[in-house]
């Protein structure tokens, strides 16, 4: 039997209202009471998905910003991975004074826009984390594990192409959703992240199942002994993935349902 489960969030483990329903939270509780290890791996920032876990009403691991974070249940930093200064200036000088998308910075303790941007915010609403509208060049290089560049999918299509060009090594470049494209550091993504989390615990990422819905779920979900494919799961995943395992809709409490299935709860 698996010993381990790990899910992203937004449109995995949340409704598309981007909240946790009561079957899911009462069967994820089932499962961590009877000594399955449950770890959450979005691209979300830490502080957003802290306000997350507490209306699940358990405690649980968090790897965040797509794997450039990760904790413990305690909220003890386990390890992170940062992006190098000199490109962290890079990227905002490449993006200063667009219009066509938007900058958002993270940091261990903050997030950062240059401007207002208040229809982000809807995905925050039951955490209450809030961004910080700041001039980009004036924050500390050193400490950024993620950009996030949100907008229409065609413009981050022409972006995605630009920044590969720019940061063949560099870099992890990936969509997360399709209005949402996001730079980490080099090999930093969810999966990598929690083979490491679960090698702390003595445990291995074949030891795991896993649900996702986005190309940044893409290392994880074929690494883990079973990676289930959301059915609202993006089309790019989808076809990355065409022999995984399909999970129901996350309005339709897919990730539940297929451990309710699994471990005969």
């Amino acid at each position: 039997m698996y010993k381990a489960v790990i899910s992203d969030l937004d449109g995995t483990l949340l409704n598309s209202q981007h909240q946790v329903s009561d079957l899911t939270r009462t069967t994820l509780k089932t499962l961590i009471d009877g000594g399955v290890k449950f770890i959450v791996a979005t691209g979300r920032h830490i502080i957003d998905v802290q306000g997350i876990r507490q209306t699940m009403g358990f405690e649980c691991e968090l790897i965040t910003s797509n794997g450039a974070l990760v904790s413990a249940a305690d909220d003890s930093l386990l390890f992170q991975y940062t992006l190098a200064p000199e490109m962290a200036a890079d990227l905002i000088r490449l993006s200063d004074g667009n219009a066509d998308y938007d900058t958002n910075i993270y940091t261990r303790n903050d997030w950062y826009l240059a401007r207002e941007v208040p229809e982000l915010l809807e995905f925050h609403k039951d955490s209450g984390f809030l961004y910080t509208v700041a001039d980009l060049s004036k924050i500390d290089m050193t400490g950024i594990h993620k950009f996030c560049f949100t907008g229409e999918h065609e413009t981050l299509l022409g972006l995605e192409h630009i920044l590969l060009e720019r940061y063949p090594s560099q870099a992890s470049i990936v969509f997360s959703r399709d209005d949402c494209l996001e730079v980490m550091a080099p090999n930093v993504n969810k999966g990598n992240s929690a083979k490491e989390a679960l090698a702390a615990f003595g445990l291995d990422i074949d030891d795991a199942i896993a649900f996702g819905d986005g190309m940044n779920d893409y290392e994880m979900l074929s690494m883990a002994a079973r990676g289930f494919v959301m059915n609202n799961a993006t089309e790019r995943l989808k076809r990355a993935l065409p022999a995984h395992p399909v999970a129901a809709h996350c309005d339709d409490d897919g990730v539940a349902r297929q451990l309710i299935e699994i471990f005969g709860l």
